[in-house]
């Protein structure tokens, strides 16, 4: 039985933080996500968005989790976001400040995480880790 049949294979890296790191094209541009399973939507790093050409408007409400309750969150709209050949329309996502996390990807850093809302609705991805 082949388990990728019909689905699009994303590989993810482990970081030497023990994070799973996936990479996805917005509005044309890599960025790197981290796999979390635990957050309860995905997430752009604030830092980002000028050069995704994605405006922001602040949320009322702060992100809880997070250690803390008072990171400031921001409304984005982000039209799709692209794994190889699959492309996943209006994806649901809000804007944070990352600087904390950005020690899990290590060198290149990250630039969002992928929530479990996006990961369940998104059956056509295979994700594997990478091997060698």
């Amino acid at each position: 039985m082949n388990l990728s049949e019909g689905k699009t294979v994303i590989e993810f890296e482990i970081s030497e933080t023990g994070h799973q790191i996936v990479e996805a094209k917005i509005n044309g541009k890599l960025l790197r996500f981290i796999l979390d399973t635990g957050a309860g939507t995905s997430v752009l790093d604030r830092g980002c968005l000028s050069e995704l050409g994605i405006e922001e408007t602040l949320n009322v409400e702060n992100a809880a989790g997070l250690g803390t309750s008072d990171h400031a969150m921001g409304d984005v709209e982000v039209h799709s976001i692209e794994f190889g050949n699959a492309l996943f329309e209006s994806p649901g996502f809000v804007s944070l400040n990352l600087d904390h996390e950005q020690v899990a990807g290590g060198e290149k850093g990250v630039h969002g995480l992928l929530g479990s809302p996006f990961l369940l609705n998104t059956k056509q991805l295979s994700i594997f880790q990478k091997i060698g």
